[in-house]
């Protein structure tokens, strides 16, 4: 080989190399932005994940007090139903007793009317 032909083989080499190292260098820009993209989309997802966590932690509060407010209302319905219960004894205790005031009555209108008729 001559070293002309040298020099050009060379000389295409250094072309192949420079082009090489261009390319690398803006696909290792492409690369950079590629992953800054990436890391902002992380931060905004840790911060979107930390707004949801205090959301959560809110929603378990409201659980917690609607529980409990569940439970109030669970030991009123078992007052109202011990009041009902003992409403309904009383109005049925007012009805034999009415029965019994009926009973009564009818027996002396009954002694009322035969004295009547018999005198």
């Amino acid at each position: 080989m001559t070293p002309e032909a040298r020099l050009d083989r060379l000389e295409r080499i250094a072309k192949l190399f420079v082009a090489a190292g261009l390319r690398f260098r803006r696909d290792l820009r492409r690369l950079d932005e590629k992953i800054a993209i990436v890391i902002d989309f992380q931060i905004e997802s840790q911060a979107r994940s930390k707004e949801q966590d205090k959301k959560i932690k809110l929603l378990f509060e409201f659980q917690r007090q609607n529980e409990e407010r569940f439970k109030q209302t669970d030991e009123l319905f078992r007052q109202n139903e011990e009041r009902f219960k003992r409403t309904d004894e009383r109005i049925q205790r007012l009805a034999d007793s009415q029965a019994n005031a009926d009973r009564r009555l009818d027996r002396l209108a009954e002694i009322v009317r035969r004295d009547r008729n018999g005198k």
